[in-house]
């Protein structure tokens, strides 16, 4: 493997606690390979058998999903050094979901089951990060699921920030394109309600940081 993309997986999840040298020697005993996608092409599709771990090394990729009227619905979007759909490695039926398209030119690391066996039974660090890596992504999907039920993007975004809200204050720790991607709703979409609620006086935002200004309206919210 080379020096770069050795280091591209050293920083994953995955390896979250391993030290670089050792995970060298690992992936030395095992089978693997790197594949290598251009933007616009399809990485993995819907309906197929997912019996080999895919690793990000470098670029981003979007799991869509069709909708039989045509449109599809962004699910998620994955960024290197991150993993793709490890819980479907494990699957009953190990089909995958979700189309998977290359956002942007990309680098991939394909480890097969039996690899990712090995690497789990060898180093329990790695065993560790694997489980925690799929304990996360099934409590996102839940979570993300649970705002769904609400019809109102406005109270969506009420639920969103209740849970994280610290003295009326939250931080996002990412861009708000991902947040309009969590909550399963277009950019434009979510900035335009945001900004309705910051004219209204219930929220004041600055940068990635969103204050309720108004806790009457914004508990009114919670309560519909």
């Amino acid at each position: 493997m080379q020096k770069q993309d050795l280091l591209s997986f050293s920083v994953s999840s995955l390896c979250r606690g391993m030290d670089v040298l050792v995970l060298r020697d690992m992936l030395e005993a095992v089978s693997y390979r790197i594949v290598s996608k251009q933007k616009g092409s399809v990485v993995l599709s819907a309906g197929s058998r997912y019996n080999e771990l895919h690793i990000l090394l470098e670029g981003t990729v979007q799991a869509v999903m069709d909708h039989e009227n045509g449109k599809s619905v962004l699910i998620e979007s994955i960024e290197a050094p991150d993993p793709i759909a490890p819980a479907i490695l494990f699957a009953p039926r190990q089909v995958l979901p979700v189309t998977v398209l290359a956002e942007s030119d990309c680098r991939i690391l394909v480890l097969p089951l039996e690899t990712v066996l090995d690497l789990c039974q060898k180093n329990r660090r790695f065993l560790i990060n694997f489980l925690t890596e799929i304990g996360g992504k099934l409590s996102l999907f839940a979570e993300k699921f649970k705002l769904l039920e609400f019809s109102s993007l406005r109270r969506r975004i009420a639920v969103f920030l209740s849970d994280r809200l610290e003295q009326g204050t939250y931080t996002l720790p990412f861009p708000k394109e991902k947040l309009a991607e969590y909550l399963s709703v277009a950019r434009p979409s979510l900035s335009r309600e945001l900004s309705e609620m910051v004219s209204e006086g219930i929220l004041k935002i600055e940068g990635r940081t969103i204050t309720v200004l108004n806790q009457e309206k914004f508990k009114t919210l919670l309560m519909e």
